[in-house]
């Protein structure tokens, strides 16, 4: 065993038979294999978008192995790369796997500089810490997640992990963050026309001040009794709430509403979906960012909806590319029904 191994250890009431919930143990799999890859991408290089694209080749990679469960509660042995497959490389999957080892620590000890060191970009380290959020089961569940090495030292974990995590992100945004641009929601209270300044409720109920250009007047009034979005320099106090919006450069309505996918477009060709497919969005008050989740294992995370919809066309761009398009020969058993339920509802439009 090496640093590529790693265990997944849940302690609490609903352990005692060495057994966990599934739902619990499906949601800690998918967010820890997430850092995973994320830590990967940024590993090779790659610039970090709204969401994060993996990949088929970093998928294969960098997969989770589960092993046999162990007793302790209920522990579960993980291996960050197939030994096996085509596409191991013991160097750059060490690499990796040290880095999560690292970073786990460093949450762990609350050292936000060593965070910063090993996940220097901004845009990755707040998905990875959105993630390692996610992995944790409810408190309502009384179970309690600890990331273990492979000599089973804990490398994060106990019951105060979701505040260690959140003193982290809390940390990065007051100290590097103090004035960073993004969108806030919220509520029209008042305008003042002529500061052309706005009083904004969010959804927490804080109110800010945001100032505006007079181009965007229209917008707003026509949308005076609806929730808005809000993009500008957003400044906080030193308890990391939003108190001011400055250099408002977009304001857009919040629209919740289905989104309907009927075709799209890759390279110069139009393709059609039939079926067509059906987003429902999920807002996440704490964090102001949406989700769609949808046919062909399809999930993506955006802050306003244009943005969710452009995620989703290029995630239908790579999974016709890297399955619909593949050879069965060159996909897993998986990837052929995915591939095969690909082809069945898209199909291209001839002019």
């Amino acid at each position: 065993m090496d640093e590529r191994n790693i265990r997944l250890h849940f302690e609490g009431p609903k352990t005692a038979g060495h057994t966990v919930p599934a739902q619990v143990m499906v949601r800690a799999l998918e967010n820890i294999q997430q850092i995973v890859y994320l830590l990967a991408k940024q590993e090779r290089g790659d610039v970090m978008k709204q969401r994060a694209r993996v990949s088929r080749q970093i998928e294969r990679t960098f997969s989770l192995i589960c092993q046999v469960p162990e007793n302790g509660g209920y522990a579960l042995p993980q291996e960050i790369g197939d030994s096996s497959d085509d596409f191991f490389e013991e160097s750059e999957i060490k690499s990796v796997a040290n880095k999560f080892t690292k970073l786990s620590e460093a949450i762990e000890a609350g050292d936000h500089f060593q965070v910063s060191q090993i996940v220097s970009d901004q845009i990755y380290r707040s998905a990875i810490l959105k993630r390692y959020k996610a992995a944790q089961p409810s408190k309502r569940s009384g179970l309690v997640l600890s990331i273990e090495d492979y000599k089973q030292q804990r490398l994060l974990g106990g019951k105060d992990v979701l505040e260690k995590i959140e003193r982290i992100d809390s940390a990065g945004k007051v100290h590097e963050l103090g004035e960073t641009p993004g969108y806030l929601i919220g509520t029209l209270v008042k305008m003042d026309f002529v500061q052309r300044s706005l009083s904004l409720k969010l959804l927490s109920g804080r109110t800010v001040q945001a100032f505006y250009q007079e181009d965007f007047e229209p917008t707003l009034l026509e949308n005076a009794r609806g929730q808005i979005q809000i993009h500008g320099n957003i400044q906080y106090d030193e308890k990391n709430d939003p108190i001011l919006i400055s250099d408002v450069d977009d304001v857009v309505e919040l629209d919740l509403s289905t989104i309907t996918i009927k075709n799209f477009d890759l390279n110069e060709t139009s393709l059609s979906i039939s079926p067509a497919l059906s987003f429902e969005i999920d807002l996440d008050e704490e964090s102001g960012v949406m989700s769609a989740e949808g046919d062909f294992g399809i999930l993506v995370c955006a802050e306003t909806r244009s943005a969710l919809e452009d995620e989703i066309e290029e995630a239908l761009q790579m999974l016709w590319v890297e399955y619909a398009q593949e050879k069965d020969d060159a996909l897993s058993p998986r990837a052929i029904v995915l591939a095969n339920d690909l082809r069945e509802r898209i199909s291209e439009i001839s002019f």
